[in-house]
């Protein structure tokens, strides 16, 4: 079974703010300044002022407001709020934290932390090229895939991994954002509010196609796998600092019969970990999630040298020498 699959239409970037700055909402949050857009919303940093009244540590928050055209209002409004009861559910310290879901007349809004630190997207684009370091590629790893697990456990399909919506905080913490068309799988529990908004998911879903599997491209019903393969395409440009398939769709990879290299340094057993999960068919990813970025996040021999390296390459000091007094005999090793 296919779905059909709408765009949202193109929006300028110098489009007029759907709150201005300084506006308070409900009386409690005041707009400071705007965090970001997308197509169809404005996040913007706000001040709680309950918390300020409360001289809570931290009053900031984020404020994520729908911002599209008139048409694609009502299926943007029914995603937001579906957004909004699903993350309520799903805690997770590698998934970003909604506090609510609300509105204030004809606005519609998300309460949510506040992350400071950048993007994946950004962090990459300041690589120029170059791949993570080792440490913060695996912290990525296993932010992502215990997100992503947890996600999955719960019975919602992400839809749209990429690195846009991978963020990595001052604190080094890695976090999922924008759930916004998350869509369940079939061993969800039934729920009238999925049936009520699956066709606005339909209507406005829109994958990122050089981080889509084949089958997200076609239109197919979600899949856990469908996660894995964008994940994994995550995985081998922080690993190598590319696209596995030089920026070009599972469709085009296909089409041309391109396939992913071993990335540079890449260990063998990471690489066959990978190569599996980038796998254009379904049936030959890996399965799940947790699989994938158990295995790949694993210690290798590579790992242990050089962990060694450079307690190997420290200069001894004198201090670490023992030297027997006149007479004494040196000690003898242990057996074990």
């Amino acid at each position: 079974m296919k779905r059909i699959r709408g765009k949202i239409p193109h929006r300028p970037v110098e489009r007029a703010l759907p709150v201005p700055l300084g506006t308070k909402v409900r009386g409690r949050f005041k707009i400071i300044d705007v965090i970001g857009r997308g197509g169809m919303s404005t996040v913007y940093r706000a001040i709680d002022l309950v918390r300020v009244r409360a001289r809570a540590a931290d009053t900031d928050i984020a404020l994520k407001v729908i911002d599209v055209d008139e048409g694609y209002r009502p299926d943007a409004i029914a995603l937001l709020h579906r957004e909004g009861r699903r993350l309520l559910e799903l805690q997770h310290p590698n998934i970003v934290r909604v506090y609510d879901s609300d509105e204030d007349g004809s606005l519609h809004f998300l309460v949510m932390e506040l992350l400071r630190g950048k993007t994946l997207a950004k962090v990459m684009e300041e690589r120029d090229g170059r791949p993570l370091d080792a440490s913060l590629a695996m912290r990525v790893i296993r932010g992502v895939g215990d997100g992503l697990s947890a996600a999955h456990a719960q019975g919602m399909i992400h839809g749209d991994v990429k690195p846009g919506n991978v963020f990595v905080t001052r604190e080094g913490m890695v976090k999922l954002i924008d759930f916004g068309t998350a869509q369940g799988t079939a061993r969800r529990d039934h729920d009238p509010d999925e049936d009520a908004t699956s066709h606005y998911v339909d209507r406005m879903r829109a994958v990122t196609p050089a981080y889509a599997s084949l089958e997200m491209l076609a239109g197919e019903l979600p899949d856990e796998r469908d996660d894995v393969f964008s994940f994994a395409v995550i995985a081998y440009l922080i690993l190598s600092g590319a696209h596995p398939f030089g920026g070009k769709t599972a469709e085009q990879a296909r089409r041309e019969g391109l396939a992913a290299t071993r990335p540079p340094k890449l260990a063998g057993a990471r690489w066959v970990v990978l190569r599996e999960a980038l796998a254009l068919a379904r049936a030959d990813r890996i399965a799940t999630v947790a699989a994938f970025s158990s295995r790949l996040a694993r210690p290798t021999l590579s790992d242990y040298w050089r962990a060694l390296r450079p307690q190997a390459r420290r200069p001894i000091a004198t201090s670490d020498i023992s030297v027997p007094a006149s007479g004494e005999k040196p000690p003898t090793p242990s057996a074990s």
